[in-house]
């Protein structure tokens, strides 16, 4: 199917795009590889669109106590691009679709697109990220939790863009992200990111965020708190496994039930915790 006639607008600047987006029906084009397929499939059906992948000031990693990440970045920019404290981003973007979509598709793009499957907003979910909205009328921040609203919903409003991700370097802390895919290149059937902080063995900090699991990225809180000030060993480790997997509300589909979801989180989590566990 191809997509209904569309109106497009390719703006010289961030400031050209935000006029060009007050009060019209108009969506926003970055990479493109989360919104074409939708667009042919007609379940977008916007008047115009407005193309800012090239905006380079929209295209940016700026290392701190906070990085500050641009919109625009693509994938294969952030899988090359190890941030100090902030490694999850790199492990993460180097798992994101295959060549061509690391290519050509942006870590705005994929945070925008808000599907329950992708791989950025479980992992800016744990690490807690902020997104930085900018419209014509001013700037606001919404924490990564708040952001998400739902399957391919967000609290973007239409004449807002996603300018920028912040997110605080958790520096000193086991980060990691795996998903359990069917072919290499798809979307996550199940995906963990984790970061934990421990000192002496007694977990001090810790962020368990599931994909695939809910109709948004799932913090798997109740497990969080069972690990929260207790030494990480195999009985704790299978107590938050079995709250992790006992809290969410999977999806059946042709690619899994919601039970096989379930043990797939549980022994995730268990087997990322143990192998944290070894390694410490």
């Amino acid at each position: 199917m191809y997509p209904a006639q569309i109106g497009y607008y390719k703006p010289d600047s961030l400031g050209d795009a935000l006029d060009f987006l007050e009060g019209k029906d108009a969506k926003v084009l970055a990479g493109g590889m989360s919104i074409i397929p939708m667009l042919k499939l007609r379940i977008l059906r916007p008047k115009y669109l407005v193309d800012i992948g090239d905006l380079k000031e929209l295209s940016f990693i700026k290392e701190g106590e906070v990085t500050a990440i641009g919109a625009t970045t693509r994938h294969r920019d952030l899988a090359s691009h190890k941030i100090p404290g902030l490694e999850l981003i790199q492990e993460t973007a180097s798992k994101v679709g295959d060549v061509q979509v690391r290519n050509m598709g942006t870590v705005g793009g994929s945070l925008c697109n808000a599907d329950p499957s992708a791989d950025y907003p479980a992992v800016f979910t744990a690490l807690e990220a902020r997104m930085v909205l900018r419209s014509r009328s001013g700037v606001r921040e919404v924490d990564a939790n708040e952001f998400f609203k739902g399957p391919f919903s967000t609290s973007l409003k239409q004449d807002e863009v996603l300018e920028q991700i912040k997110v605080r370097s958790l520096k000193g802390y086991y980060q990691t992200y795996k998903k359990i895919v069917r072919r290499a290149g798809d979307y996550a059937l199940v995906g963990l990111a984790l970061a934990i902080k421990l000192d002496s063995g007694i977990v001090k900090d810790v962020r368990i965020s599931f994909t695939g699991v809910d109709e948004k990225p799932y913090r798997a809180r109740e497990a969080e708190k069972a690990l929260m000030d207790s030494k990480l060993d195999e009985s704790k480790i299978s107590e938050a496994s079995n709250l992790a997997s006992r809290g969410a509300n999977p999806p059946s589909d042709s690619r899994g039930s919601s039970s096989y979801r379930r043990e797939v989180m549980r022994r995730l989590l268990k087997n990322t915790l143990e192998g944290i566990l070894n390694a410490s």
